[in-house]
C-alpha cells in the first residue's frame, strides 16, 4: 500500500507541475456597414436615409472573466472615430485557454484617454471631456422632396457592459485557443438611435422624422434641438402634429424608461449598441 501511495503522489506532483495551455486576445472595435456606408432610405420608414462623417465612441477597460472568478482586464480607455474603418484596441496575453466572459465600459473620456486610430482632434476630445458624452456623431441625412440636413450630436451613456453574447456562435463570451489568438470586435450598432422602441429589438422601425423637426434655421440637428421635441407631443417643421405618410401620428415607445424628450430617448436607446462579434448583445449592469 505504501508504494501505491506513493505512487499517487508522484502522479498529483507532475500533474501540478505541467504548465497551462495559454492563448491570447485581441480586440478592435467596427461600426460595420452602418457608421462607414450610412443607412440607405429604403430602412427607414420615413424615407430618409443617413451617411455618418464622424462617429467618435468612448471606450475602455475591457475585461474578462473566467469560470472561476478570475479577472484580466486591459485599463486602457480610448476615443477612436469608428466611421474612418476598423480600429484595433488593446490585447490580453498570457491568458489560460478555456471559456471567459467579455466585459467592457462605454464611458466619457477621462484624463488618461488615448487616441489610437489617429483620426479624433484634441478638440473633440476635449469637447466630449466637458460634455459627458461617450458618442459624438455627425452627419447628413436627406429625403427625396423634403431637403438635405445636417447632425452633430452627443449623448451622455456610461454604461457598464458584462455577460456579452458571441455574436459568431450565440455562446456566452469567447474561447481563448491554446497557443492562438482569439479575435473580439466590439460592435457599434449604429442604427440603434434611430428606433422608435425602447428595450426591444424586435419591431422596432427606424425614423429620422421626429429628429429631423428639431433641425434649426440653417438645417442643423443638434443635442439641444432634440431636447425640444416633446415624445408625448412630437411636433413637425411647422409646429404641427408630427404624422406619417399614412396620416397616422408618429409615436416613440418608451417601454419600461421614463424618457420625456426625443434626446433622452435616443440616448437611452444607444446605451446598449455596444455588442461583441457582430450582433452579440450585452446586459447593461447597473
Amino acid at each position: 500500500m505504501t508504494w501505491y501511495v506513493a505512487l499517487v503522489g508522484m502522479t498529483l506532483a507532475v500533474a501540478a507541475c505541467e504548465p497551462v495551455a495559454e492563448g491570447e486576445v485581441r480586440v478592435t472595435m467596427s461600426g460595420g456597414d452602418g457608421t462607414q456606408r450610412g443607412y440607405a432610405s429604403h430602412l427607414f420608414q420615413d424615407g430618409w436615409s443617413v451617411q455618418f462623417t464622424k462617429y467618435l465612441v468612448s471606450l475602455g477597460d475591457f475585461t474578462l472573466t473566467s469560470a472561476s472568478g478570475e479577472k484580466r482586464t486591459a485599463p486602457e480607455h480610448v476615443l477612436v472615430d469608428v466611421q474612418k474603418g476598423d480600429v484595433p484596441l488593446t490585447g490580453l496575453k498570457g491568458l489560460p485557454a478555456g471559456r471567459w466572459g467579455v466585459g467592457f465600459r462605454v464611458s466619457p473620456p477621462r484624463e488618461d484617454t488615448r487616441l489610437p486610430d489617429g483620426n479624433v482632434s484634441a478638440e473633440d476630445l476635449a469637447m466630449m471631456r466637458e460634455r459627458g458624452y461617450s458618442y459624438w456623431v455627425e452627419g447628413v441625412a436627406v429625403k427625396k422632396d423634403v431637403g438635405v440636413y445636417t447632425f452633430r450630436m452627443g449623448f451622455p451613456v456610461d454604461a457598464h457592459m458584462v455577460d456579452c453574447i458571441n455574436g459568431v456562435d450565440g455562446t456566452m463570451g469567447i474561447v481563448v485557443p491554446e497557443n492562438s489568438v482569439a479575435q473580439a470586435e466590439v460592435t457599434i450598432h449604429a442604427e440603434h438611435m434611430f428606433y422608435d422602441r425602447l428595450g426591444t429589438h424586435r419591431g422596432v422601425q427606424l425614423r429620422f422624422d421626429a429628429i429631423a423637426a428639431t433641425a434649426d434655421e440653417k438645417g442643423v440637428i443638434t443635442p439641444e434641438g432634440l431636447a425640444t421635441q416633446d415624445l408625448l407631443d412630437l411636433r413637425d417643421r411647422n409646429g404641427g402634429e408630427l404624422k406619417d405618410d399614412q396620416g397616422n401620428p408618429v409615436v416613440y415607445e418608451p417601454g419600461a424608461y421614463t424618457v420625456r424628450t426625443l434626446q433622452e430617448f435616443v440616448t437611452q436607446s444607444v446605451v446598449d449598441q455596444a455588442h461583441l462579434n457582430g450582433g452579440g448583445v450585452c446586459t447593461v449592469a447597473h
